[in-house]
């Protein structure tokens, strides 16, 4: 898997689910489970994670704030 870099739109910790803007452009939904480093996602983070396309929709996994 390649690694993407990108900034997170938007986080809802309720349904523990979000959307970062990928830099290659458009919007990759995440689940709070795939996070591989402590802490909360917040608006504005820059991440680096990988692509799932293994299920109906692409998401991103294994996300690292950097």
């Amino acid at each position: 898997m390649i690694s993407h870099t990108g900034i997170i739109r938007s986080y809802n910790p309720t349904n523990r689910t979000g959307l970062i803007t990928c830099d290659l452009g458009g919007d990759i939904r995440f689940y709070g489970a795939n996070i591989a480093s402590q802490g909360q996602p917040v608006s504005g983070s820059l991440v680096e994670f990988d692509m799932d396309d293994s299920s109906n929709s692409l998401q991103a996994v294994k996300i690292r704030f950097i």
